[in-house]
């Protein structure tokens, strides 16, 4: 990418390197849900199990500083013994003097003065310690107090065991993770239920809107009952539905009636320029020939538009019947004019039998064989079999073929991939168009690839016949457009 793009305009895929937007919006709202969840619930728990440890270590303080007062009085007036009593409250005593011990309670393990910092009088120092040489194991909350006896100054230390705080603080984490954990499992499920039917309408229109074709515009996606963000999404789509489709109606209206308007003008044109063409006065004026030669061509191009339009309109009425198309391939190809500078090929066409508008199914083997003899240079290879269960036929030509990145541009309407060939080596790019439409309608399909001989390869398939015969719509005026062009 270059390097003056801006980073905020580039696509959040292409910034995400973990593909975070790949994700769906309902597993996103999940796990963004889980997330906040989690992080506010266990900042809570922290902040809870925080204050929880703070006031039981405060409590076992204060109960060291008064353990720490009432030693201190019985080394002030002079009366505490070299052994000290001990109280309910498991709290270790020792009085220190220079770095000996004075006095202590029985429950010192060792007869050694704490490995401590003195206080000086006065002065109350409380800290934390992991490990003192007694019976009971850490940590400690030891309360060092400084005063002048009245042999010398001396520090009474007071150690209280806070295991037991620490192993209810440790125990309450971990209850608090695996609750933690439970309660995310139980909302995330709940989450992803809840938003899965409030988005279910959001799939069922993406659904329906999937199916809308440019010949399908009157269909519409279905409106949830609610008018909520998803209701008047739903009324916006089918009202912008409803503006495509009377703007696409009023242009098939207009293209077919504008032809159907051409098409009386241009036969009268066509016979009087035939008839002048019979005359003597006219027969050496070679203008004649070549506004015949343009009125055709414009008579085709008409009929090529009514044929679309009437496709558009899903309008062609079909003549179902039982169709040889191996015997409309050898119709088509005897038909083609004689003085032609390419040869044809039919030995891979076999017996083949379809269902369609026989009339209609010709014009399609006319309109891909005339267009690959016009693309050939020397050589066009027709090949027609059934191939699992679908007639499929196959025209080939040693052209130049069609690059890959326009393969899919040969089947739009006016596409004319040579713009600079004469207008007499082909028609205005309706052909394949025709094509399409005809195949459409047949529930068939073509697409073009690259022949083995180095050119075109457009490849129909259809289904095959069966025994069900049903006559589809009745037969209307069949038209036959030649001039395929890519």
């Amino acid at each position: 990418m270059p390097a003056d793009v801006h980073a905020a305009d580039r696509d959040p895929a292409d910034r995400d390197p973990v593909g975070w937007y790949r994700l769906s919006l309902r597993s996103r709202m999940v796990l963004l849900t889980a997330a906040i969840v989690t992080a506010v619930v266990a900042a809570g728990g922290v902040l809870i199990v925080a204050a929880v440890e703070a006031e039981l270590l405060e409590d076992a303080d204060d109960v060291a500083i008064v353990r720490a007062d009432e030693v201190a009085e019985l080394v002030a007036t002079g009366s505490a013994p070299t052994r000290l009593p001990t109280t309910e409250v498991e709290a270790v005593v020792q009085v220190v003097s220079g770095g000996q011990l004075v006095a202590a309670t029985s429950n010192v393990a060792e007869a050694r003065a704490f490995d401590l910092p003195a206080q000086d009088p006065g002065t109350t120092q409380v800290m934390s310690v992991d490990v003192l040489p007694i019976d009971d194991t850490g940590p400690f909350r030891v309360v060092a107090h400084g005063m002048l006896a009245p042999e010398g100054p001396v520090t009474i230390f007071v150690a209280v065991p806070v295991d037991d705080i620490v192993e209810t603080l440790a125990a309450a984490t971990r209850v608090g993770a695996v609750g933690l954990a439970v309660l995310v499992l139980v909302l995330c499920a709940l989450m992803w239920w809840l938003i899965g039917r409030t988005l279910a309408p959001v799939d069922e229109i993406r659904v329906r809107a999937d199916r809308i074709t440019g010949r399908r515009l009157d269909a519409r996606v279905p409106e949830p009952a609610q008018l909520d963000e998803i209701g008047r999404l739903a009324r916006t789509v089918n009202a912008m539905l409803a503006r495509l489709e009377s703007s696409a109606e009023h242009q098939r209206r207009f293209v077919a009636d504008a032809a159907h308007e051409l098409r009386s003008p241009v036969a009268s044109l066509r016979t009087q320029l035939e008839t002048a063409a019979e005359t003597s006065r006219y027969a050496s004026d070679s203008l004649v020939p070549d506004l015949l030669h343009e009125t055709l061509r414009m008579q085709v191009v008409i009929e090529q538009l009514l044929l679309l339009a009437r496709a558009d309109n899903d309008t062609l009425r079909r003549a179902w019947a039982v169709v040889d198309l191996d015997e409309t391939v050898d119709t088509v190809v005897s038909g083609l004019p004689a003085a032609r500078k390419v040869g044809i090929s039919v030995r891979g066409v076999h017996p083949v039998q379809v269902e369609g508008d026989r009339d209609l199914l010709e014009l399609v083997v006319r309109n891909l064989i005339g267009n690959a003899v016009r693309h050939a240079r020397r050589q066009v290879e027709v090949g027609l079999a059934a191939e699992e269960g679908v007639a499929v036929l196959r025209v080939d030509d040693d052209g130049s073929g069609v690059p890959d990145e326009r393969r899919d541009e040969v089947f739009r309407r006016f596409s004319r991939l040579d713009t600079s060939r004469a207008r007499d080596d082909g028609g205005v790019g309706l052909g394949l168009a025709i094509v399409t439409s005809i195949l459409d309608a047949h529930g068939g399909s073509v697409a073009v690839d690259r022949a083995p001989a180095g050119g075109a390869r457009f490849c129909v398939r259809l289904p095959l016949a069966t025994p069900v015969t049903a006559a589809v719509g009745s037969g209307d005026e069949l038209l036959r457009a030649t001039g395929a062009s890519r």
